[in-house]
């Protein structure tokens, strides 16, 4: 894995400031070949295969049956184990998946190189930090039945390799204030969303909440595995500080 790494300039500046910034119309070819490079072409061909994910499990009638649980599992559901991922819950659950996912897709692959070898890793950090989270999830919960649904367990996954980028396009060691920053943040906003479902829930009689297991379990497989899916070798000195 030698290859140069994308040009950071821009695209992460931005994407770190969680701004999109691109206020153009998406009908025109130049539009998509801007975002592109302003997000990278995984990024976005991954977006186009969630939209689609979406679609579909709505005109099947809902997520339900794309939602790993592990009664689903001793069902024989095993497909759940991919399908969860592309499913989501509602249409804000899934624009705020995309929003993360557009924001930290830029940071991750000036990282991971360029050419079709990044797809690659791309494609094998977020389908792994799913994977990871739901592996969490199902060891906590063996025999729930509520079902689990969204890409934020692999969206964490970029979360967690992203923290290990720093702005110059380099790696920064795990014991650094950036990567202690990032895990403040994270476990910050996984509080508010829990309080903020288990609220809701109790006040509308439902069943669910935040599959925060599947988040952490992303989040640390990224932050450990960022590392050896980079498409160089360059990293910051042991002693340095975020």
């Amino acid at each position: 894995m030698t290859e140069d790494p994308v040009p950071v300039g821009t695209a992460l500046q931005r994407a770190s400031d969680g701004r999109l910034g691109l206020g153009a119309d998406l009908s025109k070819p130049a539009t998509w070949r801007a975002l592109g490079r302003e997000f990278g072409a995984p990024g976005l061909v991954l977006f186009g295969l969630l939209a689609i994910a979406f679609m579909v499990q709505w005109s099947q009638g809902g997520p339900q049956a794309w939602g790993l649980s592990g009664q689903a599992l001793r069902d024989g559901r095993w497909t759940t184990l991919l399908s969860h991922i592309f499913a989501h819950a509602g249409l804000g659950h899934f624009l705020m998946n995309i929003s993360a996912l557009l924001s930290l897709s830029p940071v991750v692959l000036v990282r991971l190189g360029a050419g079709p070898a990044s797809w690659l890793r791309y494609a094998t950090l977020f389908l792994f930090a799913g994977w990871s989270g739901a592996a969490l999830y199902l060891a906590l919960h063996p025999f729930g039945a509520v079902p689990m649904v969204g890409a934020s367990g692999a969206i964490c996954g970029l979360w967690g390799a992203a923290a290990r980028v720093d702005l110059d396009g380099g790696l920064v060691p795990l014991r650094s204030r950036q990567v202690w920053n990032h895990l403040k943040a994270f476990a910050k906003i996984n509080i508010i969303l829990f309080l903020a479902l288990f609220a809701l829930v109790r006040l509308t009689g439902g069943v669910g909440g935040l599959a925060w297991e599947a988040h952490l379990g992303g989040f640390l497989f990224g932050l450990f595995a960022m590392p050896l899916l980079s498409g160089m070798r360059r990293s910051r000195s042991p002693g340095a500080q975020g």
